[in-house]
């Protein structure tokens, strides 16, 4: 589980030009040389309440926690992290690590962590590989010279981490979100399965014939559960199913352009046509504002001569034209059992049992496009 550190007093740093001193009992506190014991009074707490704070116990009241916070505001004071590890031998912190920070889906996961590790007293530090394995690999190393206390990974669609992963996960807790490099992990992610089944069979309930836009290759295995989760509903249906061909293809987050590129292909070669499909299902929102736009250069209007449905209910689905019907991913509960995982005492893990892992279902959201 998170570690806590033993009940000793905590340096704090301050900026060289501070002036701030606070009085309390009369008796005035210089700011530059403040200790957890001066913190304490000002709180009127114990020295024990004060460090239990600051290693992120959960015990402590909400109305002595706002006193900490405020005495601890009103000093400009933060704890010295390189005396923390010292004393902890590890800091206060959490490491993400994720291929693209433009993606909704991780913006709204990252609220949801930035949350829940606050109200632990640990710090989230945040690192972009721009899908690139060798940025992965330095951010991960880094993440371990800085003694955090675990890491949460989207990783990189290759195998080039593999073995560095492996050995860290060693040395540091390290949990997988949305993707992994293999199953035999601790990971968290949406059902992918039980999604996309949602998309295609509410489709076929509405008489559609749907055909499946998949995402590029840069995440396993929601990409290819993706993929399955609609060829069986529509076996389950039996209707024959049929993938919009993607040649070419490279790794890339740019969705939008992605499947503009793609759906402009299969429409200009006549391929849609032939195909007898009337409805669009696609693995995500992005590559669904990507293929609507490519479906009106051909004159066809999204949600009256063909449906349209995406994957995750990004923010901005509410207001396309038309709404987009498509399957929200439970973000609170994904970003909470990520956060529930570093909590976990380690010793929960058996040869039995060995990993953590949560596959967490969405719901469907039903709108003008379908």
């Amino acid at each position: 589980m998170l570690k806590t550190a033993p009940e000793n007093d905590t340096q704090f740093v301050t900026p060289d030009n501070s002036e701030n001193s606070s009085q309390a009992d009369g008796r005035v506190v210089a700011a530059s040389n403040v200790t957890m014991q001066d913190i304490a009074n000002l709180v009127g707490v114990s020295r024990i309440t004060v460090s239990k704070y600051f290693n992120g116990n959960q015990s402590i009241k909400a109305e002595t926690r706002k006193l900490i916070e405020k005495v601890c505001a009103d000093l400009n004071y933060i704890p010295d992290q390189n005396a923390v590890r010292l004393v902890k031998g590890k800091a206060n912190l959490i490491g993400v690590v994720l291929p693209v920070l433009s993606e909704p889906f991780f913006s709204e996961v990252l609220n949801v962590i930035g949350m829940e590790t606050g109200k632990l007293g640990l710090r989230v530090i945040i690192f972009c590989s721009y899908n690139d394995p060798a940025r992965e690999a330095a951010a991960l190393l880094a993440l371990r010279a800085t003694k955090a206390q675990g890491v949460i990974i989207t990783p990189v669609f290759s195998q080039d981490n593999a073995e560095l992963l492996k050995k860290l996960e060693q040395e540091m807790k390290i949990i997988f979100l949305d993707s992994y490099i293999t199953p035999k992990c601790h990971f968290v992610m949406n059902d992918n399965l039980q999604s996309t089944g949602l998309q295609t069979r509410y489709m076929l309930s509405r008489g559609h014939r749907p055909a499946f836009l998949a995402a590029p290759p840069v995440a396993n295995p929601s990409g290819p559960e993706r993929i399955a989760g609609y060829l069986k509903a529509m076996q389950e249906a039996d209707y024959a199913p049929y993938l919009v061909p993607l040649n070419n293809v490279d790794a890339t987050w740019d969705f939008e352009g992605f499947a503009m590129h793609h759906t402009l292909n299969m429409l200009g070669s006549g391929e849609w046509e032939k195909s007898g499909r009337n409805a669009l299902i696609c693995a995500t929102d992005r590559l669904a504002i990507g293929a609507m736009a490519a479906f009106r250069k051909f004159g066809l209007e999204p949600g009256r001569d063909v449906a349209f449905a995406g994957h995750d209910d990004i923010p901005v689905c509410e207001y396309l034209h038309p709404p987009l019907t498509t399957v929200k991913q439970d973000v609170v509960m994904i970003g909470r059992a990520v956060i529930d995982f570093l909590k976990t005492d380690e010793s929960r893990f058996t040869a039995a049992d060995p990993y953590f892992q949560k596959i967490i279902q969405a719901r469907l959201v039903v709108r003008e496009s379908a």
